[in-house]
């Protein structure tokens, strides 16, 4: 299939002639004032068939450099590389049609059955939502409805290549906190957020990476309209040091990319055994559930 070349208007959503027209404006007044960057952008999108058609099947792919995304430390010429390396990286791994399938429609990458019958899915997008923390976002759905998503980026830092994480939350809708805690109890005592955070740093490990790189309070790319408005409530200083993870001096979060270990039960207490059991049984299938989707 031949696809045509990635320019600036390929970012242009289908919309009114008059939305059109204006959001024509914003995008060639930002490239204007850095056309270098959006050289260097058109570049890289157009060097391979795949992400040609991921930016054909998301405009808003076009839009990535002129804002804020995955950490506030990343300025625009960093930016620009951070999003190079992943790109480049995804089709080095043979990734390219699996995110440009992520894209159109997401795609499901395991399924299992909760303790009550329940069925879960862990499914995989791109690009969007959550476009500011992330190129991929893994979510936790129970029969069709979101739990939990975590966005994150594969990205280089000298030498090592690194997972990087932009966000990890719930639905923004007032029913987000009892899906969670009813997910928890579904799931062996596993929270979707843990559970979501381990299925990143096992895919890390099995791509090569070394690292999670994870946000900083300080350097989430939110929006300040959600910050003003009270939206934006994680605290995740805490809950990456909850997960053992050592803060950097660029104010984020650091942890390794590790296989998924058997629990030590011998220092469980006894009564809490069976169900540490079940929650490694399950992690252990989810993980390879998607580990064999992405290496299809």
């Amino acid at each position: 299939m031949y696809l045509r070349a990635i320019t600036l208007r390929s970012g242009l959503e289908p919309k009114s002639t008059l939305s059109r027209m204006t959001a024509a404006v914003k995008l060639h007044a930002r490239a204007i004032t850095a056309p270098r960057l959006t050289r260097g952008w058109l570049e890289l999108l157009n060097s391979h068939p795949a992400l040609r058609e991921l930016a054909s099947a998301q405009p808003r792919l076009i839009h990535k450099i002129y804002r804020p995304w995955l950490s506030k430390r990343l300025c625009r010429r960093r930016r620009l590389a951070a999003l190079g390396d992943h790109y480049r990286f995804i089709v080095q791994q043979g990734l390219g049609d699996a995110v440009v399938k992520a894209a159109r429609d997401g795609l499901q990458l395991a399924s299992f059955t909760g303790k009550s019958g329940a069925h879960y899915t862990i499914e995989l997008r791109a690009v969007v939502p959550m476009e500011r923390e992330g190129e991929l976002v893994l979510q936790l759905m129970c029969q069709g409805s979101l739990v939990y998503s975590l966005a994150f980026s594969f990205v280089q830092e000298g030498d090592l290549r690194q997972v990087g994480i932009g966000c990890v939350q719930g639905p923004q809708c007032g029913a987000g906190l009892d899906l969670a805690r009813e997910a928890t109890r579904d799931l062996h005592g596993l929270r979707p957020k843990n559970l979501l955070v381990r299925l990143a740093s096992q895919l890390g490990h099995a791509r090569g990476c070394h690292h999670l790189v994870l946000v900083g309070n300080l350097n989430r790319t939110v929006c300040g309209k959600s910050l003003r408005k009270g939206k934006v409530k994680a605290d995740y200083d805490s809950l990456w040091q909850e997960l053992g993870a050592d803060q950097r001096a660029d104010g984020d979060w650091q942890m390794a990319c590790a296989p998924l270990q058997e629990p030590d039960l011998e220092e469980v207490p006894s009564k809490k055994r069976a169900e540490v059991r079940r929650r490694h049984e399950l992690m252990t299938q989810i993980n390879y559930e998607v580990l064999r989707s992405l290496s299809r």
